[in-house]
Order: C-alpha cells, then structure tokens, then sequence
C-alpha cells in the first residue's frame, strides 16, 4: 500500500519491498507510475540499499544504478532486473 507517510507517497520516493518471491526497490516515478527492480547488485549480490540522487546505491562496492536498474555507475555491468509494476487504489503490485 502507498499511504501518506510510504517513501514511495512522493514522486522520486523508494523503498524496498520484502515478499515471499524476493527483495526488490520500488520507485515512484510519476503520478501513478511505479518502478520495481530487484534488490541483489549484480556485482557480487550484496543487497541494493542505498537510494540518492534518483539511483540505487549498492553499500558493498558503489555501484549505483537507475529507478529502472539499469547502469549508471560499476563495477556492476549488469542491469537489475526489473518487474512490471501496476498501481491501483493506492496498492502498488510487482509482477514477479
């Protein structure tokens, strides 16, 4: 859910979502449009925590990539892969 107080309530917000199928980071970038991408850098698969500057940081070796995973910054070469998001009644879903 997208409540008033979520990361994920203003535009260039994000958390990280914990399921059943995985962590993943979930952007908002624009009015009613989502972003989600998993959280495991390619690198060397430390968890993507850090967010700043509109990017996902990686805390282990700086790699730092986009609301859509892909590559700003290595060492990671890879994208994270991303999963189509859909909101609806203030409830973002991941397609997973």
């Amino acid at each position: 859910p997208v409540d008033a107080v979520s990361p994920r309530a203003a535009g260039g917000g994000a958390a990280t979502v914990t399921a059943s199928t995985g962590t993943y980071r979930v952007a908002r970038t624009g009015q009613n449009a989502f972003t989600a991408v998993t959280a495991v850098c390619t690198h060397e698969g430390c968890a993507v925590t850090g967010f700043a500057n509109s990017r996902y940081v990686c805390p282990c070796h700086g790699s730092e990539f986009s609301t859509s995973g892909a590559v700003v910054n290595g060492p990671a070469s890879s994208a994270l892969r991303q999963f189509p998001a859909t909101f609806e009644n203030n409830v973002v879903t991941i397609a997973v």
